[in-house]
């Protein structure tokens, strides 16, 4: 995102507006515009910048296509994937059955979690894998026992996005503690939990899914399963289509586009949640993908650089 940078010669101070492009492997392109030697006040800051933040956007094009990363991320990426499934197929069913149900059992505890959930990473696990129920609220309990079912679901549909999917897996998730909204698009306006973003009117919505799913289309064509990925979590949250469960529901849809595409799928831990966070409120500053593709390389790197070496 670009920022705001100033410089002294003497005595006096100089401002430009500036943004570092990454080129892959640690290597950045700086943009930097001279905007005077006075600072501007916030309304003509704001429309410089919204200025030089469509030169930036244009310069983006140029280095990386439609692409969100550099094509050295994606190379890694790629490399990355592809020598961790080497690693996974050599394991026998035992090892590969305990890899699949640790990250199950780690993305059920840390997608409830990050929407608040009490359960803890213990408790989930006895839960899904001993039935064991913990003396905490239903509502918790329930929507562990969706998730884990969900997510099973996404692995096994050959499915391609789409509203009927979508649909079908909000009601899925939440059936049993929202039976009134599960499946269905809101009917009162939301908000996104600490943003200033306005999601879409409830009368709006209708049309604003039909072309989430065109642009999906088109995209799909043009970018790499993980960038895919995260515009589909982000535009989803950007909507908010549901009354509740936005989140949770996207981040089921980002892990769908990265298994159908042959990719490992994505945890995002609770405790880096403000990071996570912060990176969909650039999304919604920058209307783009940009700032959540970059921090899911992050993850992903996290989840599976070494997963199985020692295996």
């Amino acid at each position: 995102m670009a920022y705001l940078a100033k410089q002294r010669k003497g005595e006096n101070t100089y401002y430009y507006l500036t943004e570092n492009i990454p080129l892959g492997n640690g290597r950045r392109k700086q943009l930097r515009e001279y905007i005077g030697n006075a600072l501007p006040s916030e309304t003509r800051l704001q429309a410089l910048m919204a200025k030089f933040e469509e030169k930036v956007e244009a310069e983006k094009l140029k280095l990386h296509g439609y692409h969100y990363l550099a094509k050295e991320e994606i190379k890694e990426i790629l490399e990355i994937n592809t020598e961790f499934l080497q690693r996974y197929n050599k394991q026998n069913r035992t090892v590969q059955g305990q890899f699949d149900q640790n990250f199950v059992m780690a993305f059920v505890y840390n997608t409830n979690s990050i929407e608040g959930s009490t359960l803890s990473p213990k408790e989930v696990e006895l839960l899904l894998s001993e039935d064991i129920s913990p003396n905490k609220p239903l509502e918790d309990v329930l929507e562990a026992k969706a998730a884990q079912k969900t997510l099973y679901f996404i692995q096994q549909t050959k499915e391609e996005p789409s509203e009927q999917l979508l649909r079908k897996i909000h009601e899925m998730y939440f059936k049993d503690t929202k039976p009134k909204i599960a499946g269905q698009y809101k009917t009162r306006q939301n908000r996104i939990t600490g943003s200033n973003f306005e999601t879409t009117p409830p009368m709006l919505v209708p049309i604003d899914m039909k072309n989430y799913f065109k642009e999906y289309a088109l995209l799909r064509k043009e970018l790499h399963p993980l960038e895919l990925a995260a515009w589909a979590h982000w535009k989803l949250v950007r909507i908010h289509p549901f009354q509740d469960g936005n989140g949770r529901t996207a981040r089921i849809i980002m892990n769908h586009i990265l298994h159908k595409n042959g990719y490992a799928m994505i945890d995002i831990k609770t405790k880096e949640k403000q990071q996570y966070f912060n990176a969909l409120e650039k999304c919604h500053y920058n209307n783009n993908a940009r700032a959540l593709a970059i921090r899911l390389v992050r993850r992903f790197k996290k989840q599976y650089q070494n997963a199985l070496k020692n295996g």
